[in-house]
């Protein structure tokens, strides 16, 4: 059985692939006409930007053409293309981790938004976040009724990103159409005149004209349904084979454009030989044609007015299947009705007597005049009757009083029974777990606000009783949605206006949040319990506060509530609209002498709220209250603190009037006059420094205002603070001062100010480093001259020991050297690691610094703790030109740092040719280092620099030097296979015997070094 079960699945998805692998090769033939537009390029945008892109637009502007470019795009990418007819189609062929675009036609209907799909998707939903999660893609075409109805806004996914096509700013421009008339059309265009150009489904006339191959061009595209007109009532007049073709295209639209193949198969049920006989009668028929027939007339007719898809006879497009119920609802309208799917009969069909609607109807309504009414009510009861109670209620009819009136006209002539069982029916269309509020007539009544509907219910239903549950979600519903008359009726019903929800909200707490004030009044005057809250604590006179409900919480107020009522959050109505400005209700609440200074959980006040949003009215009214000023939130934050941090400038006035504690400070010892300084509200600090605050307080940090305002560069705030005579030495915890934070970061009025108060200017931070070393590092040149020009000790240094000159010559900074210079600083002072500024300079290649040093007569043998001099940095870093500068200064070129190396053996390895002239022009030892093993000869050697190792040879150095390893020139120059400097060498007649150190007892090794020697030989 599993083994059955299992190739029954296989053969379907083999039948689906090849289904759909043909409908996508019809799409890529189609798409060879595509013409691209402005609307198209924008859809493309928005679908690389996101991974769900609505398309809307009246029937035949060209969505669904677009939804299968971008899809055939998407496809050249990597994506596999889904076309999804039913919803949960997007469940079953998901697959996660796989590139996957779906397309979706006409998403919940295609004339007006279908409850059903809605719902559907509704459920669906889950599914499609995780889709789009996933990095697939969902492309949706949605007429624009459709995507406007209230309904449809529950599909949130796919409301994030809409593309109108026909907005004004992605309609078809006159150029566009012209392009794709060319496309479709080519000798035919001038023949079409502007007026056709300016229709809105212009895709759809190019399409279809391609599918009656050469009609008339002018006559088609200025009357197109009217050609289709003709036609259909040519085939009328026409033998019988036309009224086949006929009676095929009335099935369909009685199946609402959505006609299954296996309704042909099997045997002629006898709803199905009623059907067919009903459409034989409209169509004259003289006998009655089998399902056969009509089959292959919808077979012929496939390619011209019928597509097959899925097993579904439909029509080529949508706006064809508007035409062709329209036109048959002309010529069998009482078929249509009697037969007609529900969706059809509730989303087309319009009363003549529905005059409000008729003006605002869309293309192709079907009128229903006044002699088809009963049978059309009729109809309606059958479907009502059959658990459709949502479908009918919400037919576009019953929107209009007049044709309810109709409709009970025509239930009160019917039995009493009948009536009952109407009333006692509850929907079967659709789950009652995703159906609550429309589950029964009387529930779908209040919902849409019918009054005489709900009247009606209770006069014909048997025991009132039975519908409690009914009327108290009603009751709800009503105040929701203001409908005070319903209200009024379900009230006598169910007195207890004290009724709440699963969420805890009461009828007034309803009626009260959509700011329906008649209900309010109703309800009031039952004496409900005024203070009753819902599951958040929140009461009807706080949701009146914080909707701004004013005549609400007026005739709250009245019936005496608890003003003082929390929320879970501890905010009372007073400290809600605090918060919100709404002065009125402030007001109002304050008549009835609330507790000002009732906090919520984060110990903010109604003042503390008022004054960080800045609702100065609001303040001035709390202020009337006596509200304790310096109660603060639980950071430790008072009224006083939040205004000034928000600029709140009036408020600040307003609270200082009150003289508050302006040292007051946060939790972590921020006052009002520090948050001011740092943020730079220099109008704000004026205002409390009128208060005479403790301009010394200082934060957790040990930050004073005077330090904020200096490291921020607020000089004029810097200013007025000076004038308080604060301490301008005081340090945070690191040893900063205010000059320190002022030099670092350039602030140089600031320095100048700091510095008239004369400001220590050798004060150290913890790691040792002074305003002037601080503002050398940062290289602000005019601040270490007004620091300098107050005499500071010019070598102080950190704790590394690098002074202010060391620092100045390792970052290049030339004219701070210059300023160093001139006051004297010790070039000889050298950092932890014994490196001077010298040192640096050469390092670092800065020859100008390097004059400027050299011009102080320093020591230029000073050498690193590892032996590296001035002289040798600048031959490691390359720099000729400072070397010939340093050798001037007559340095010590021959001693060897730490690792046995001298200069020249540095340069001669390196190949600075140059540099190594200059060496031996100072001094010509050329075997300097042989107690350490250095060996300039070897280090040219072995790296091959020829030039370098001629220089070196004609100086006449030792040639059986070994160096640390062992190894003699010769022996260097072979085994890296140099042939020209083993010549060279051999000139100077060496040992040619001398063995390798490393190689003596290996006699393999020292024949291999032997044979290559008389090989160069």
């Amino acid at each position: 059985m599993r083994t059955i079960l299992y190739y029954l699945l296989l053969v379907f998805i083999i039948f689906f692939e090849n289904q759909n692998r043909i409908r996508i090769d019809k799409w890529i033939e189609k798409d060879e006409k595509f013409v691209p537009t402005r609307a198209s390029e924008y859809a493309l945008r928005c679908l690389i930007e996101n991974n769900c892109l609505t398309l809307t637009g009246c029937a035949g502007v060209g969505k669904s053409f677009i939804a299968r470019h971008l899809a055939l795009d998407l496809q050249k990418k990597g994506y596999k293309i889904i076309p999804v007819y039913l919803p949960t189609d997007i469940r079953e062929y998901y697959k996660p981790g796989k590139q996957t675009v779906f397309i979706v036609d006409d998403i919940c209907g295609n004339f007006t938004a279908n409850l059903k799909q809605i719902e559907t998707w509704t459920q669906l939903l889950p599914v499609v976040d995780s889709i789009l999660n996933d990095n697939c893609k969902i492309i949706v075409s949605c007429r624009l009724q459709v995507y406007k109805d209230d309904k449809f806004k529950a599909l949130l996914p796919f409301q994030k990103c809409e593309c109108n096509l026909i907005s004004d700013e992605l309609c078809l421009t006159k150029e566009e159409k012209i392009d794709m008339a060319n496309k479709y059309i080519s000798g035919g265009l001038k023949d079409i005149d502007d007026l056709c150009l300016d229709s809105e489904f212009f895709p759809l006339l190019c399409s279809l004209y391609d599918y009656k191959k050469n009609p008339d061009v002018k006559i088609f595209f200025s009357k197109p349904f009217h050609v289709y007109k003709n036609e259909l009532d040519n085939l009328s007049r026409h033998n019988e084979e036309g009224k086949f073709k006929i009676c095929s295209l009335a099935l369909c639209v009685l199946f609402n454009n959505h006609l299954g193949e296996d309704w042909f198969q099997g045997n002629e049920t006898a709803e199905q030989r009623l059907i067919i006989e009903t459409i034989r009668q409209a169509c004259k028929l003289l006998n009655k044609p089998p399902k056969t027939i009509l089959k292959d007339e919808l077979e012929v007719l496939e390619g011209t007015l019928i597509c097959k898809q899925n097993g579904i006879y439909s029509t080529i497009h949508d706006k064809m299947f508007d035409f062709l119920a329209h036109y048959f609802g002309q010529t069998m309208l009482q078929c249509l009705i009697e037969h007609g799917d529900t969706d059809l009969i509730n989303e087309r069909f319009m009363c003549q007597q529905s005059s409000e609607l008729m003006s605002s109807s869309k293309d192709f309504t079907i009128e229903i005049p006044d002699v088809y009414l009963e049978t059309y009510l009729k109809r309606l009861t059958k479907d009502w009757e059959a658990g459709m109670v949502t479908l009918v209620f919400e037919n576009n009819n019953m929107k209009v009083s007049e044709f309810r009136q109709h409709l009970l006209e025509y239930l009160n002539r019917q039995e009493e029974s009948q009536r009952v069982t109407l009333i006692n029916t509850r929907d079967k269309s659709l789950p009652e777990d995703h159906n609550p509020s429309g589950s029964s007539p009387l529930l779908k009544a209040c919902c849409l606000g019918y009054t005489d509907m709900v009247g009606w219910i209770f006069l014909n239903c048997e025991d009132g009783d039975q519908y409690g549950h009914d009327v108290a979600i009603g009751l709800h519903i009503a105040c929701q949605r203001g409908y005070t008359d319903i209200l009024k009726k379900l009230i006598k019903k169910n007195p207890d206006v004290d009724l709440y929800d699963n969420n805890g909200c009461c009828l007034l707490i309803q009626a009260t949040e959509h700011g329906h004030t008649d209900i309010v009044k109703v309800l009031l005057e039952r004496n409900p319990n005024v203070d009753l809250c819902n599951n958040d604590k929140w009461s009807p006179l706080y949701m009146a506060c914080l909707f701004k409900r004013i005549p609400i919480v007026k005739l709250l107020l009245q019936n005496n509530p608890n003003v003082d009522l929390c929320d879970k959050e501890g905010c009372s109505p007073l400290y809600i609209a605090s918060q919100y400005g709404h002065t009125e209700i402030v007001k109002l609440l304050l008549e009835k002498k609330p507790n000002v200074d009732l906090c919520d959980k984060g110990g903010g006040s109604p003042l503390y709220v008022a004054s960080f949003a800045g609702h100065t009215d609001i303040i001035k009214l709390l202020l009337e209250n006596n509200p304790n000023l310096d109660l603060c939130d639980t950071t430790g934050q008072s009224p006083l603190f939040i205004a000034s941090e928000q600029r709140q400038t009036n408020i600040v006035k307003l609270l200082l009037d009150k003289n508050p504690n302006v040292d007051l400070c946060d939790n972590t010892g921020c006052s009002p006059l520090y948050t001011a300084s740092k943020l730079g509200y220099t109008d704000i600090v004026m205002l409390l420094l009128e208060k005479n605050p403790n301009v010394n307080l200082c934060d957790q940090g040990g930050r004073s205002s005077l330090y904020k305002a200096s490291t921020k560069g607020h000089t004029e705030i810097v200013k007025l603070l000076l004038e308080k005579n604060p301490n301008v030495d005081q340090c945070d915890d690191r040893g900063r001062s205010s000059l320190h934070r002022a030099s670092t970061k350039g602030h140089i009025d600031v320095v100048k100010l700091l510095l008239e108060r004369n400001s220590n200017v050798n004060l150290c931070d913890s790691d040792g480093c002074s305003s002037l070393w601080m503002a050398i590092n940062e290289g602000n040149t005019d601040i270490v001259k007004f620091l300098l020009e107050k005499n500071p000790i010019i070598d102080l240094c950190d704790r590394n020991s690098r002074s202010p000159l060391v620092v100045a010559s390792k970052n290049g900074y030339i004219e701070i050297v210059r300023l160093l210079l001139e006051k004297h600083a010790n070039v000889d002072l050298c950092d932890k690691q014994g490196c001077s500024p010298l040192f640096f300079a050469c390092q670092e290649g800065n020859i100008d610094i390097v004059r400027l040093i050299l011009d102080k007569n320093p020591c230029v043998d000073l050498c690193r703790n590892d032996g590296f001099s001035s002289l040798k940095v600048a031959i490691h870093e390359q720099q000729t030109d400072i070397v010939k500068l340093l050798l001037k200064r007559n340095p010590n070129v021959d001693p060897c740092d730490k690792n046995g190396s001298c200069s020249l053996c540095m340069a001669s390895q390196n190949g600075l040719i140059d540099i190594v002239r200059m060496l031996l022009e100072k001094n010509p030892n050329v075997d300097p280092c042989k107690k350490s093993g250095c060996n300039p000869l070897n280090a040219a050697i072995k790296n091959g620099h020829t030039d370098i190792v001629k220089l070196l040879l004609d100086m006449n150095p030792d040639v059986d030097l070994c160096d640390n390893s062992g190894c003699c020139p010769l022996q260097m120059a072979s085994t890296n296979g140099h042939l020209e400097i083993v010549r060279m060498l051999l000139k100077k007649t060496p040992k040619i015997d001398l063995c390798d150190m490393v190689i003596q007892s290996s006699q393999t090794s020292k024949s291999k070094w032997t044979y290559r020697l008389v090989n160069y030989c």
